[in-house]
């Protein structure tokens, strides 16, 4: 998937017709015409922003990447949807044809002679970064990488060889016997810390084909291959050879791209991502206990310093708040000071160009890496134990603690001498509902607004001041597919009864032809940890994604991977077989479990209690889900230091509550109930099946 902008020229499906845009009026308006009538319209660029989103609106998409793009068809006509749907080596050839023209696409002013150097360099290196990449490097071959790169959007699929057109080419000429004794001559001669000329290999490789002739009649005698495709062979492997040759420090640090990333120019070309724990406890908004501090996954913008987009939850650092948080900058904000009361409208949006990433365990996945190069995102991984090399997002951590939540009562500070004797448990008066709605304020209304002084300027200045100049933000063809790339894979295989997956069954009629052809095999599916309501099946032959729905849509409903496991290890205590039925009754005896735990006041209990009560979901869309229904006893709304909080009387909580020690085990959330004895399936009634 390439990014698309509403820019000159773009077309894109909408309200039945096809537009295209004529000119940029303004930062928020442009002129559309619509393509078969002639007719010209104004419209906003948030109303065809939101009806990007909503699936109303499509990016027409030419060329080597056209597809059939209309909402909700996610049919590949020539390629790849996914990366992971692609052969390795192909994504490999493809890898390394962009590192050949990357030098020319940066090129303010492009020549022939400019080309011709850049083959020659290449051609002078010799050498590629994976198998199959040793092919002639010509001056054609640039300009056409070139013009399939660039006509796509910069679309790095548009590299990948189309190999199933071809009729055997691009296919090892050599012998297997002759594969192998190349292979055996490189590792036994090659891997070793003596540094061994290429000439010896081949001459090795000549003494053993000739012992190896001996015994071969004269028809079957193999044939020498030459001494280039020894070198490029032995080149291929060259990781490997330094691992051997200097050991795997050396190898790590050939292997791994550095550098230093210049000060970004324009919104979106270098955002920072990472995780904190909030240095404040909110409280229940049911009983007005503690239930600990919140997890937050943050994206900076750095060329404006505005904030981009943000996970609030229960759920430690993973893949799923990775995912959240990407989707939360990439998407509109919508109206911001109608749901949560800012001045101010919340800007950004739109796909990172670069995103800057740790070593963290969430962020290492083959998932995260497909997603963000299909989006057209550089994702940046930065060297062990250096955090100045995203130095923008770690300050903003230091800012959101000292300026937001060391300033709410409740504060846990940043470190037990800051701290002191202060009860942060008893002193808690934020409830779980509203602190969106204070972090929504200090970002929006505060941090946006005021002076940085790394910036030199204010944020939401800068980014006007940007996007006014002629930035359109890079966006999804469409939200159905930015919602599959953003979702985790795995494999299972179509039965005639469906999909079965964490002991769920999902089916649907059209896996029927899918089941047939692949006969057997695994296939490719996508699912949201957050909600394991449906799961998308991809069809290698027909290219597109399956909505696959579960058939216990009531079970399944909002429902969790977390939470679902937390199901599925009770029942799996009692019996070998976990059917729907069984998981039912254990989610009603876990719940049961969960209201009897809200009357404890152990702290990390009630974090996992309300961690429950979320199911994945970040804080802000449980609030908007729970609007229109009165919380009993909701406290009144106060200002603290420009902060709408809530203060709660102090006759509420009558006796302090201790933080738990430090690797204290947590023995008040354990499922330790007796799980019901197996039951005759008559004596279920109608109603409990159905429930369960």
């Amino acid at each position: 998937m390439s990014a698309q902008h509403f820019s000159y020229g773009a077309q894109f499906r909408w309200q039945g017709s096809t537009y295209e845009v004529v000119q940029l009026l303004s930062a928020r308006k442009i002129l559309i015409e619509d393509v078969l009538r002639g007719t010209r319209t104004v419209t906003e660029m948030s109303v065809l922003v939101q009806a990007l989103f909503d699936g109303e609106l499509c990016f027409a998409i030419e060329g080597k990447q056209a597809r059939e793009s209309e909402p909700g068809d996610m049919r590949v006509e020539n390629e790849y949807l996914d990366l992971g749907d692609c052969p390795e080596e192909l994504v490999t050839v493809a890898r390394y044809r962009l590192e050949v023209i990357q030098p020319l696409l940066d090129m303010e002013r492009r020549t022939r002679a400019g080309v011709v150097a850049r083959v020659q360099a290449i051609q002078a290196v010799g050498r590629g970064d994976g198998a199959g990449l040793q092919c002639a490097v010509s001056v054609a071959s640039v300009y056409r990488w070139m013009s399939d790169y660039t006509h796509s959007g910069r679309d790095l699929r548009a590299l990948i060889p189309m190999v199933h057109k071809r009729g055997g080419k691009g296919e090892s000429r050599m012998s297997p016997e002759v594969e192998l004794l190349m292979e055996a001559v490189i590792r036994d001669k090659y891997h070793i810390r003596e540094a061994v000329p290429v000439n010896d290999l081949w001459v090795e490789l000549a003494v053993r084909m000739t012992e190896e002739n001996r015994i071969q009649p004269q028809h079957a005698r193999l044939a020498m291959p030459s001494k280039s495709t020894l070198t490029r062979r032995s080149r291929e492997l060259r990781v490997r050879v330094t691992k051997a040759r200097q050991g795997a420090r050396a190898a790590r640090r050939e292997a791994t791209q550095y550098g230093q990333t210049p000060y970004p120019t324009l919104p979106l070309e270098r955002v920072e991502i990472d995780h904190t724990p909030s240095d404040l406890i909110v409280i229940d908004d049911r009983d007005d206990l503690p239930l600990g501090r919140l997890t937050l996954t943050y994206c900076l913008d750095m060329a404006t310093r505005y904030p981009l987009g943000y996970y609030l939850g229960f759920e430690p650092p993973s893949y799923l708040t990775v995912m959240e948080c990407l989707h939360h900058a990439i998407c509109p904000k919508g109206d911001v000071p109608e749901q949560y009361g800012t001045e101010h409208e919340w800007l950004a949006y739109g796909i990172p160009t670069t995103l800057v990433i740790d070593n963290g365990k969430e962020f290492i996945g083959r998932d995260l890496e497909d997603a963000c190069l299909l989006l057209g995102t550089v994702l940046q991984r930065t060297p062990v134990q250096t955090p100045h090399f995203k130095a923008g997002v770690e300050r903003m951590f230091r800012s959101l603690n000292t300026t937001l939540f060391h300033t709410l009562p409740g504060t846990t500070f940043s470190n037990p001498a800051a701290r002191g004797d202060y009860d942060s448990a008893q002193q808690a008066c934020v409830y779980l509902s509203e602190v969106d709605k204070v972090l929504h304020i200090f970002l929006v209304d505060i941090y946006a607004e005021r002076f940085h002084r790394g910036l030199n300027g204010i944020p939401v200045r800068r980014w006007e001041e940007l996007t006014q100049h002629g930035f359109v933000p890079a966006l999804p063809p469409n939200a159905e597919e930015l919602s599959i790339l953003l979702g985790r894979t795995t494999t299972r295989v179509i039965h005639h009864y469906g999909i079965e997956f964490m002991s769920l069954r999902y089916n649907s009629d059209k896996l029927v032809p899918l089941r047939t052809r692949l006969k057997g095999e695994k296939a490719k599916i996508k699912y949201h940890p957050a909600d394991l309501s449906c799961l998308h099946v991809y069809d290698p032959f027909e290219r597109q994604y399956i909505r696959v729905p579960a058939l216990d849509q009531e079970y399944t409903q909002e429902l969790s991977l977390w939470k679902h496991r937390v199901i599925r290890r009770a029942v799996l205590a009692e019996q070998a077989r976990v059917d729907i039925v069984a998981l039912g009754w254990a989610k009603r005896k876990i719940q049961e479990i969960v209201e009897t735990g809200r009357q404890r006041r152990r702290q990390r209990t009630r974090s996992r209690i309300a961690r429950w009560d979320t199911a994945g979901k970040p804080t802000r869309q449980v609030v908007e889900e729970a609007q229109g229904s009165e919380i009993p006893g909701e406290p009144t709304a106060a200002t603290s230091g420009g902060h709408v909080i809530s203060t709660v009387p102090s006759t509420t909580v009558t006796d302090p509550i201790s933080l738990p020690a430090k690797g204290a085990p947590d023995t008040d959330w354990e499922i330790d109930y007796t799980f019901p004895e197996h039951r005759d399936r008559s004596e279920i009634s109608a109603g409990e099946t159905q429930d369960g």
